[in-house]
């Protein structure tokens, strides 16, 4: 990953900030306590319109990388890529897929991470899947970097939040015991994602059958 201790990112080296998502947090606070995203159903009720639909919750956040120039043209790159491909896909769909299974995990396990810092890892995990198709040059590395500048640019993460984000997306892709908690997340949703039983696809598929998922389950 190149460079993470630039202008807006957090240290891993020690000094005021300390190391993200080190052995010592992984006694997690209940989110409910350390996610302000987090409301009662009777909150979430009384927000309601009449029409009985809940109103959407902007991140604006997440809407600023979504929307952000480099974003939108990598994931142009992206799209064009694999407008004729046979497998799994790596657009939006997909993207809002492992933001909410994570999500999902987050609140079952009272894991310490906003909202925002989820979607955001998610919508970015893939940034860099052009690059790889382009040039050979891995995914995830190609994608730790370009989250990497996106994040600059954007407000509302703190310094060691958008070094958890870019770590994650450069940790997505491989299991490893060393990743961090967020990385490790990232990669559970990732692969989760996939409705492998009814792609029809499945029988040509990279993927070993003990990989695939062929049940509804996360």
């Amino acid at each position: 990953m190149d460079d993470v201790e630039r202008e807006g990112f957090a240290s891993e080296e020690g000094g005021e900030n300390p190391p993200h998502d080190t052995a010592s947090e992984a006694t997690f606070v209940r989110a409910e306590v350390v996610s302000p995203s987090l409301k009662r159903a009777s909150d979430v009720a009384a927000e309601r319109p009449h029409d009985g639909f809940a109103a959407i919750a902007p991140m604006p956040e997440v809407e600023a990388i979504r929307t952000h120039r480099l974003f939108a043209e990598w994931y142009g790159r992206l799209e064009a890529a694999e407008a004729d491909r046979e497998f799994c896909r790596h657009q939006m769909t997909h993207l809002l897929d492992v933001a909410r299974i994570a999500y999902i995990r987050v609140l079952e396990r009272g894991l310490p991470f906003r909202k925002e810092v989820v979607y955001a890892a998610a919508l970015l995990h893939d940034v860099g899947k052009a690059a790889q198709y382009e040039d050979g040059e891995p995914h995830e590395v190609a994608g730790a970097r370009i989250a990497q500048e996106i994040l600059l640019d954007v407000e509302g993460f703190d310094p060691r939040e958008k070094t958890m984000i870019v770590a994650a997306v450069a940790q997505h892709r491989r299991w490893s015991d060393a990743s961090t908690p967020l990385g490790k997340l990232l990669y559970e949703a990732d692969k989760a994602s996939r409705p492998c039983f009814v792609c029809s696809a499945r029988e040509a598929c990279a993927w070993s059958d003990e990989r695939k998922n062929m049940g509804i389950g996360i």
